[in-house]
């Protein structure tokens, strides 16, 4: 599910802001032209999917998604019939990469989209009340994990390329939202979240915490809840 380096779904935003350039320049309308390809370089910014190499060890659980973590809570939630979950919820801005992969690896047992609202997608409370895809992933040792995608203000389509029955591998990609959403994952009691609250994730890459009873596999500790080594000498 790779899907190259800019996502098909951006084509039919990308090509016109392309051939309206073009139309531009052969017109000698410079100053439009080169506003139109600059867009058109944004646009396929967003539309981005960047390789990534997940750090696949047991026990884990990876970012779904690029952004920032902008709550962790626990009690009943999606999934797992009601029982005692652990939900991490991570925003991404207009600026981060909107490709959303599998936190672990499993079965999908269920794909299901609920219609609802469009409020702002950083809000509390939006996880039950917006527009949501929620994808329920198996793992061999009959754990369920919940990821929820939630659109928002501007997000108006959830796309999922997973369906049941598919099997994937941790930090896979299964999805996008288009401008502007969150993914809320939903871990079983158990879980020990290593990120905090206002954290930037990557995802993929950044570890977001560990089943206690999975063993004890050792993760490098450059990627333990936070930022992979070559990001943090970029700052």
């Amino acid at each position: 599910m790779s899907r190259g380096w800019i996502l098909k779904e951006g084509y039919p935003f990308i090509a016109p802001l392309l051939a309206l350039s073009v139309g531009c320049h052969v017109l000698g309308w410079r100053w439009p032209g080169w506003l139109f390809l600059l867009v058109a370089a944004a646009v396929a910014m967003f539309f981005r999917n960047p390789s990534r190499r997940p750090l696949r060890l047991a026990g884990i659980a990876l970012a779904p998604a690029d952004g920032r973590v902008v709550e962790i809570a626990q009690g009943p939630g999606e999934g797992n019939g009601g029982l005692p979950v652990t939900r991490v919820s991570i925003f991404m801005s207009l600026f981060n990469v909107h490709v959303n992969r599998s936190p672990v690896t499993g079965e999908v047992v269920e794909v299901r989209h609920e219609p609802g609202g469009f409020r702002p997608a950083h809000v509390d409370g939006v996880s039950s009340t917006n527009e949501r895809n929620v994808l329920r992933i198996q793992m061999e040792d009959g754990k369920v994990v919940t990821c929820v995608q939630v659109a928002g203000i501007l997000a108006r389509r959830i796309v999922c390329w997973a369906g049941q029955g598919s099997y994937l591998h941790m930090g896979e990609p299964f999805g996008m939202i288009r401008f502007g959403s969150r993914v809320d994952c939903y871990f079983p009691d158990g879980f020990e979240v290593e990120v905090r609250s206002g954290q930037r994730v990557w995802g993929g890459d950044t570890v977001l915490g560990r089943f206690q009873d999975a063993g004890t596999h050792e993760v490098d500790p450059m990627h333990r809840g936070g930022e992979p080594p070559s990001r943090r000498a970029e700052r």
